[in-house]
């Protein structure tokens, strides 16, 4: 996958080069942007063609990105607004709120039971030791059941 993307990077920045050989002169040729509002007439500089695209370009991401930051503002506000009200109406019926962080006391392990051998509900045997006794004569032969 690391390859195929060198290649396809590859790839965009040959064709961008023969778009810059091709186009050359139309982009190197000074161009004058013109604002007429009746009463007041505006002219620029002439900027070359590589210089004007790149200036609109971030001047679009600029704006989108103001236009977006006002609206996360907003939404924020909002969203803190909603919580408030959500919370107040929590307290007037009387009950917990339920965005308070909940805190939470460690839980330790269980201890042993005092009969070695146990038996749930479900039948399985408990035991905090082995489930036969070994004879300690005969090496590793099961003598029983405790």
């Amino acid at each position: 996958m690391r390859t195929l993307k060198v290649y396809l990077y590859g790839l965009l920045i040959l064709l961008f080069a023969v778009f810059i050989l091709q186009n050359y002169t139309t982009l190197t040729n000074g161009l004058a942007l013109r604002l007429n509002l009746g009463f007041i007439s505006l002219i620029s500089v002439p900027l070359p063609l590589y210089l004007i695209a790149p200036i609109l370009f971030f001047s679009g991401v600029f704006l989108a990105t103001v236009i977006g930051w006002g609206e996360r503002r907003r939404l924020n506000k909002e969203i803190k607004q909603l919580k408030a009200a959500s919370r107040q109406e929590i307290r007037q019926e009387g009950k917990q709120d339920p965005l308070k962080e909940i805190k939470t006391e460690p839980v330790s392990a269980p201890k042993p039971a005092s009969d070695p051998v146990k038996k749930n509900e479900g039948g399985t045997i408990v035991s905090p030791g082995p489930l036969l006794k070994k004879d300690p004569s005969s090496g590793d032969k099961p003598l029983s059941r405790p």
